[in-house]
């Protein structure tokens, strides 16, 4: 069988462009072509200064445009993200840098929140039709992802990036769900590339958005979603078949976990997430999930109760 080539590379954000350019390369470049509009899915999920390792760093992406505009000049270029319970997309682009990255490569901001939504069946895990914005059935989807923990799925990466790609507000109503709906958004929304900025991570149980700071100077990057997941899942200690959307994405037929890593040795870094901290969240996740199961069942309950049969008839008290 045949193993997805991914690429790691050391960088600093200081001389990000040509290392970008060298992950790119290795992973068997960009498939876009002359003429193509390409979106570029970001990772706006806090109101957090880009030091943190919580969001997208600017500089990270000025590389990106950067690249697409010199190998392809008359690509036309979207930078998408969507609004989200914490998100106010459009606010965070203006508050932490972006807009002038975008200005300076001729890229168009779009808020995938604000967009027509066209509904595509799927024979998902969970969801059976996909929302999807009407802009991303028109363009190639490059995923921008950062490397971080994930309290709710153990690590973001490329395909948890996807998961933002829906366009509602409250996709927290997916969270009891939320392996198999990122796999099913990934079916019907897969990138054809991925990039993972891992220079500034995050790490620790208080991830994606309160982590530590993780200086771990790596760039992952692959044309297969799951493999790049894989490597970046096994690189900060956790095995990938244990991350439930990575193993349901693979069985899906989104891509495989069969990797070859190449590029660059990069030394481990301690993501400050040990099996005692998963084991707690895990309880915590499930103590969580019960008691909102539980007060479904007591809401529907009363509402059974509010309605008195007689005589075979039914009046609304």
């Amino acid at each position: 069988m045949t193993m997805s080539v991914v690429s790691r590379v050391r960088s600093t954000y200081a001389d990000v462009y040509p290392n970008l350019r060298r992950a790119i390369e290795l992973a068997g470049g960009l498939p876009v072509r002359a003429g193509d509009a390409v979106a570029i899915k970001i990772n706006l999920c806090d109101a957090r200064t880009p030091e943190t390792g919580t969001i997208t760093h600017p500089v990270f992406l000025d590389a990106l445009l950067r690249y697409l505009r010199e190998e392809h000049e008359d690509l036309t270029l979207y930078v998408v993200e969507s609004n989200a319970t914490v998100v106010i997309a459009d606010e965070f682009i203006r508050w932490f840098g972006f807009l002038p990255v975008l200005q300076r490569w001729g890229a168009a901001w779009h808020n995938l929140s604000h967009d027509e939504v066209v509904s595509v069946p799927t024979p998902g895990f969970y969801l059976k039709e996909v929302p999807v914005p009407s802009l991303l059935t028109r363009c190639r989807l490059l995923s921008l992802s950062k490397m971080k923990t994930n309290a709710l799925s153990t690590i973001t990466a490329s395909l948890k990036n996807q998961f933002g790609c829906l366009p509602m507000v409250e996709k927290s109503i997916f969270h009891d769900h939320l392996a198999a709906v990122i796999a099913d958004v990934n079916r019907v929304m897969r990138p054809v590339f991925s990039i993972v900025d891992g220079i500034i991570a995050q790490g620790s149980t208080r991830g994606p958005a309160f982590g530590v700071p993780i200086r771990a100077e790596v760039i992952f990057a692959g044309r297969d979603p799951v493999a790049v997941d894989g490597a970046v899942a096994t690189y900060m200690g956790f095995a990938p078949r244990r991350v439930g959307h990575i193993r349901l994405a693979a069985k899906a037929g989104v891509g495989s976990l069969r990797s070859q890593v190449v590029g660059d040795e990069v030394p481990r870094v301690d993501f400050e997430y040990g099996w005692l901290d998963d084991l707690q969240l895990r309880l915590g996740r499930a103590l969580s999930g019960a008691q909102r199961t539980q007060t479904r069942s007591g809401w529907r309950r009363q509402r059974a109760s509010a309605t008195v049969t007689s005589d075979g008839g039914g009046t609304t008290a």
